[in-house]
């Protein structure tokens, strides 16, 4: 600085002016790139977990308040980390209702793509040989028969009780035993009634109410277990006899209210004893999952050659799943094959089955977060989206319904720690909350614009049916054109994206073209979506080839969603070493409160190069907190807001 005083000293007075002009120019310059955004790379970003209980908090390093190397935002908003939980576990966040209309504007919802719905838990009072249920016009049933009296019954399942809805104690039928299967055909419930000493198969037809014969048939077939399933808009039943060792296919017709069995199109022989058939459609093929008790995690899928008037085996491709354990059966619903294992302590897992590329895959779909019966019996039967868990041991039942691609908020679990008793709304379905929120914009218009950041929790349950695009659509069918996405590489490569909403930072989008904030994003919400970190760790990801395949529409998936993490300009300073961001005002208050989390919003610079190169010459900064209504939380987000004059700062250039 000496040796430019001393040149400056030696020139006249009128070049010292023209240089204070330049110097002007050059600074009026910085501010108006810096208004444009600033870009970064900043590599691997280096993170430490949080102290676990009881663990002192680290002595905060010395700090001021707001120095030149603090992080410099264009615009400010407070928000809250896990915006679900409301006052639970100690923290007081309020409720969505507060939230909003307090001013906060960012808001970070947990994802799953699945739950457990508890049906029904009580003990049977009647003694009965068979017990199941069938899912009919969006509600569930149990039926129940004794053989003792012949007696059929069907129960409506209503808030946790059953209701009987019908019995055919007026007119029972033979006290024998018998197997039952249900089969939801062209809209109509048919329930089907096999009696094994004899072969014949009765089919009747429920309405909701009453249980109609349709009529009998001898399928010269005896003691075996009964199945069905639809095929290229056909229906069919399989007999399986044990005691022989044969599986046979024959299809089942119904015309006019009666009903033709034909003749066996499909017949194995030989079977190992403790077999179960599970046939299925995918991409107009017939398919058949086999699978054997005595050999748990293995599994076997053949591929049926349907032309011609006999049918005939294809191919056969064998594989292998951990998620195969103790109790499997398989169920199809809806048009795909649900597999659920069971075991006897009562730990459930469901996965679906997926031929991909013409690889037969279990995809992880579903574990249970409810307590469910131990060493009992199961049975599956379809939903519209999942299936029916129905266990039984002795006078014991439990029926679950099992929702899978349904979007659901909850930290560890479905529904944990979502706090219903404060001003949230009274579901744990997300659609329920952007339902408030869509509402609260429409009644607000001028708002400033809603962050709304999903967390996918357990990464391998979305890839199947790339159910994120569930979340996409939910916001543009709810939001329309208000909607804006978050700046990652997985928005840029989603065909059902508009790539003019993506908000990259090469147009001042919070910002009209006159430079006013009363135009841009006002009124606007901006959707993130950002994965389970462990989708990038190659550990848990087979070097990021999770089905051991490196085509098909699994993989497919998984690498799109993997964009979603891995170009993500949503980031989280280690609140231990905040000073790695440059984020000094970050240490001043995690330092002293360990509720405090910094989320950036950093966008693309206008050439797009970079992602983290000037971390503290930020666009947009959050301040997310788990108390954002008392403390230091308070005073720093106060403080912070006077930023949005959008005053420059040395050093962001």
């Amino acid at each position: 600085m000496q040796e430019g005083a001393s040149v400056l000293g030696s020139l006249p007075m009128h070049y010292i002016g023209i240089m204070t002009k330049i110097y002007i120019c050059s600074i009026c310059l910085f501010s108006l790139l810096l208004v444009n955004g600033c870009s970064s790379d900043a590599g691997e970003l280096e993170t430490t977990p949080p102290p676990s209980q009881g663990e002192e908090n680290p002595t905060p390093e010395q700090v001021v308040q707001d120095s030149t190397t603090a992080i410099y935002r264009h615009f400010f908003f407070r928000g809250t980390h896990n915006s679900y939980s409301g006052n639970q576990g100690g923290m007081k966040r309020e409720g969505l209702t507060t939230q909003l209309e307090s001013g906060l504007r960012f808001f970070e919802f947990d994802l799953f793509s699945f739950y457990t719905e508890e049906e029904l838990q009580t003990n049977w009072t009647e003694d009965v040989d068979y017990l199941s249920s069938f899912h009919y016009v969006d509600k569930n049933y149990l039926f129940s028969y004794s053989s003792m009296d012949g007696l059929f019954k069907i129960y409506e399942v209503v808030d946790g009780e059953q209701e009987l809805r019908y019995d055919n104690s007026a007119d029972p039928w033979t006290e024998e035993h018998r197997e039952f299967n249900v089969l939801n055909y062209q809209s109509e419930q048919y329930v089907l009634d096999y009696v094994p000493t004899s072969g014949t198969l009765t089919v009747h037809n429920y309405n909701g109410t009453v249980l109609n014969f349709i009529g009998s048939k001898d399928t010269g077939v005896v003691d075996a277990r009964l199945s069905s399933f639809i095929f290229e808009e056909k229906a069919f039943i399989t007999l399986y006899s044990s005691d022989t060792g044969v599986y046979e296919i024959k299809e089942i017709i119904f015309d006019n209210s009666e009903i033709t069995l034909g003749t066996t199109l499909y017949k194995v022989e030989s079977v190992p004893a403790g077999e179960s058939f599970y046939p299925f459609e995918q991409d107009n093929t017939l398919y058949i999952f086999r699978h054997n008790v005595n050999t748990v995690t293995n599994y076997r899928v053949e591929t049926i050659d349907v032309n011609g008037t006999l049918w005939s085996l294809n191919t056969s491709k064998t594989n292998s799943s951990d998620l195969l354990k103790g109790n499997v059966k398989a169920v199809r619903s809806n048009g795909k094959v649900y597999v659920n294992s069971y075991t006897a302590n009562g730990e459930v897992i469901g996965s679906q089955l997926i031929i991909d590329d013409g690889v037969p895959i279990l995809v992880y779909e579903y574990n249970n977060e409810k307590d469910v019966l131990v060493s009992a019996e199961v049975k599956l039967t379809p939903t519209q989206r999942g299936y029916n868990l129905l266990l039984q041991k002795g006078s014991a039942v439990q029926l679950s319904t099992i929702h899978i691609g349904d979007l659901v908020l909850g930290h560890d679990a479905p529904g944990d720690e979502v706090d219903l008793t404060v001003d949230n709304p009274s579901s744990i379905m997300l659609s329920d909350w952007i339902d408030y929120m869509e509402q609260w914009s429409e009644d607000h218009p001028n708002h400033e614009p809603l962050f709304i950041m999903t967390e996918l929790k357990e990464y391998e349950q979305w890839l199947a049916d790339a159910k994120w695009h569930d979340i996409i659509e939910l916001m543009q069918n709810k939001f329309g054109d208000k909607l804006r996405y978050h700046s990652s590489s997985g928005f840029y490569t989603e065909s059902i994206v508009d790539q003019n909403k993506i908000v990259d930072g090469k147009t001042l989008y919070f910002m009209d073209e006159n430079g006013s904030k009363e135009g841009g994003m006002r009124g606007k919400v901006v959707l993130y979506i950002q994965p389970n970190n462990n989708i990038t760790k190659s550990e848990h990801t087979n070097n990021f080839k999770p089905f051991g395949t490196s085509s098909g529409i699994l993989q497919e998936n998984f690498l799109q969603l993997r964009r979603y993490r891995e170009n993500n300009k949503l980031v989280s300073p280690d609140w231990r070493k905040p000073n790695n961001y440059g984020n000094d005002i970050g240490a001043y208050i995690d330092a002293r409160d360990d509720s405090y989390i910094s989320r950036i919003f950093h966008m693309q610079s206008s050439e797009g190069d970079g992602q983290y190169d000037n971390i503290r010459c930020t666009d947009v900064m959050f301040a997310v907190s788990d108390k954002p209504y008392e403390g230091l939380y308070v005073d720093y987000a106060q403080e912070q807001e006077v930023k949005n004059d959008l005053e420059s700062v040395v050093g962001c250039d």
